[in-house]
This record gives C-alpha cells, structure tokens and sequence, in this order.
C-alpha cells in the first residue's frame, strides 16, 4: 500500500464493470455524471456484451466526466471482470467507488464519500445505507458513531454480528497499482466481502448513515447471483475468509470458537438437509469440511445439538433495521 497526501481534491475512479447491461446502464452511467463532486473518472469494462452495451457507453463520451472504456474479446468469468476494470484505473486516481452496471448513487454520494475519507488518513473503506428491493437498509452500527477500527469492523463482518452492509457499493483508497490484479483474489463469490474486510483490517471504516446508493434486484444481477448461489459453497467460502482473516481479529482461543461455532452451524445445516431429504447436499458439505481438515467428531456433533437452542434464540434475535421505501424513481428525485 503506498502512502501519499490526498490533493485538495483527489481523483475518484468510479469502476463499473458490465456485462449486457442495456436495460439499466444508462440510469447507472446518468447517476455517475450527476454527481456534485467535480472529479471523477469513469472506468468501465464491457465483458463482451451482445445488447446494445456498446451504444450507451458512447452516448456518455462528451459528457462532464471522463470515460476510461476497454471491451473484452471473450466472456471473462464475473471477478475476472472486476478485477480487469480495477486494473484499468489511472495512476492518479486516490479513491475508488465500485458501482455496479445496474446500480445507482445519489448525487452527493462521492462528495460525502470523499469528505468523511480526508477526515482521517487511516480511514481505508468507506460505506452506508442502501436502498435494497425499495427499501433502505443500515447496517445495525450505532448511529452516532461513523467512524470504525479496522479489526473491530472486521471482526463482526466474519462472525456476522454486522447483518448488512452493502459490499458491492465498495469505495476504498486506491491500492497500489501493483495490488490490483489481486485485490479480489481472495475469494471466488464473495470477492467483495472478502476485499472489504482486507481493506477495513488496514485501518479504518466509515459508514454513513443516509440511503446514498440503490441496489437493484432482479434476476441477472449481482446481489440476486450472490444470494441465489450454491447455498453449499457460499457457506464454505465464508468459513474460508473467517480462516484466511479470524487471526488479524481475534486471540487464538477466541479465533478457535470462531471457526467452532461457524462450523458448528454448518453442521446444524447438514442435519437439517438430512431431514430434508436433501442427502447429497449434506454429504457434500460434510465433504468441505473434511477436506478443510475440521471434519467433526462424534463430541462435535453432540456439542452442535445442545448449542442448538441458544443459536436459534440468537438468529431470531438478530433482525435488520429496513425502512421508509423509496423506489427507484423516488431515489432518482433525491426527494426523502
């Protein structure tokens, strides 16, 4: 990571990578141009798209802000994408805001993105409410407090005492150049989270307490394909980050209670599909963790039952905060 002084006003690459992105793309690219912050370059990559991806990208070249555009020859899988639109960042660029090609951000979004970043050095990631399926979600954070230690927020990303952020909407202090090809290496769904919580455990986190950006859902995008994914290898993987990140964030005993109760879950989950009917998916989670050399043992699976109830009691406990509902065209009005 290099260290550097912000300028006065530092560089923001907005990084959008697209694929087919005709039926929102243009929305996205409007709210890009929209915004009150006065420098800004927008990088997208066009992952061979065969709609009219390649027009509306062309009706945004004398607009206000820069566009920085490659097409790929070939399909690249969904993170490789992402990490060639990262790679694709000028130099000079300080700060970067992911957007999503079907995504949206209010107006003063990167002004206020940028404003709480300059406050503090240390400040690596910055987040805030989301407007999700027209409804605004916060994170359960206290609300009058916007600034966090890297390894606190990083620790209740992995154990999941935080129940929403909106990774996708990522803004982060630009790694070095060096570092892009495997900023989002870590992980080959939640590459998102995993980056999040890499950059958080440099420094600090910011969270805003305002509904700046809008995530759609519908049935291509990336949020549906996340949370509509193999259920199986999701849950793998967010053991697999808990275990690549648990020792920046906890001591050892309370970094091996960690790994415990997450695999105790999944254990939970196994019987559960057992019950269901649903044998070979619980003999194939059962499979991830023996290859993950955490296979459990009969004491495990004793100890996973009586833990049963309190987990349970916790889950119903652990609700998100939604609400007012703002639709997209309200968003786009800026009027709440």
């Amino acid at each position: 990571m290099r260290h550097r002084s912000a300028p006065a006003l530092p560089l923001v690459a907005v990084v959008t990578p697209v694929y087919n992105g005709g039926a929102y793309l243009e929305a996205t690219m409007r709210s890009v141009q929209r915004q009150t912050y006065d420098n800004i370059v927008h990088v997208l990559v066009d992952n061979c798209s065969s709609d009219n991806t390649s027009q509306i990208i062309d009706r945004f070249r004398s607009e206000r802000f820069e566009l920085i555009t490659l097409r790929n020859d070939s399909v690249l899988p969904l993170r490789e994408n992402w990490t060639k639109a990262l790679c694709a960042v000028p130099t000079e660029a300080f700060y970067v805001k992911v957007l999503c090609a079907d995504d949206l951000m209010r107006s003063d979004c990167i002004s206020r993105f940028v404003e709480i970043a300059q406050s503090d050095e240390k400040i690596e990631v910055v987040l805030c409410d989301d407007v999700f399926m027209d409804r605004v979600h916060r994170a359960n954070l206290p609300l009058k407090q916007g600034i966090f230690g890297g390894i606190e927020i990083a620790a209740k990303m992995l154990d999941e005492s935080i129940n929403w952020l909106p990774y996708h909407h990522l803004f982060v202090r630009f790694p070095d150049s060096a570092q892009s090809p495997v900023f989002f290496n870590d992980a080959p769904i939640h590459f998102d989270f995993s980056a999040v919580v890499r950059s958080a455990l440099r420094g600090k986190l910011a969270y805003l307490h305002a509904p700046l950006v809008y995530t759609r859902w519908h049935a291509n995008s990336l949020t549906s394909q996340q949370l509509g994914a193999n259920q199986l290898k999701t849950l793998l993987e967010r053991f697999d980050i808990l275990c690549a990140f648990g020792a920046q964030c906890w001591d050892e005993p309370t970094f091996r209670r960690k790994k415990e109760c997450m695999r105790a879950r999944m254990m939970r989950l196994a019987l559960k599909w057992t019950m269901m009917g649903r044998l070979d998916a619980a003999q194939e989670l059962l499979k991830g963790l023996k290859e993950r050399q955490v296979a459990p043992t009969a004491a495990d699976w004793a100890k996973s039952l009586v833990e049963w109830v309190p987990y349970s009691n916790w889950k119903r406990s652990w609700h998100l905060s939604t609400g007012p509902e703002i639709d997209e065209a309200k968003f786009c009005s800026e009027i709440f």
